[in-house]
């Protein structure tokens, strides 16, 4: 199952019956965008009990299209890493 950012505004929304859900929508969109901003700065999230996010170089390398064999370059690129925080690594 995905879960949705939907699904989780209305499970917020089932919890705390008293605030909008609009209102819900907006804290979720402000915590995903800090969060990006985050990564766009180069900077680690680490949410405690949960995980991390931090920011890894990959290599750049050459592989051979498969379509029409030519061998290609691809650049290094930056690439999101998560890392199971103690707490979630237990439940699952």
């Amino acid at each position: 199952m995905v879960v949705l950012k939907r699904n989780l505004v209305d499970k917020l929304h089932e919890s705390y019956p008293d605030h909008i859900k609009k209102d819900i929508e907006t804290v979720i969109d402000l915590v995903i965008e800090t969060m990006t901003m985050a990564l766009v700065q180069r900077r680690r999230i680490e949410i405690r009990g949960f995980g991390s996010f931090s920011l890894h170089l990959q290599k750049g390398r050459e592989f051979v299209n498969p379509k029409n064999g030519c061998l290609t370059k691809c650049p290094p690129n930056h690439r999101v890493v998560f890392k199971a925080g103690k707490d979630l690594k237990n439940i699952l």
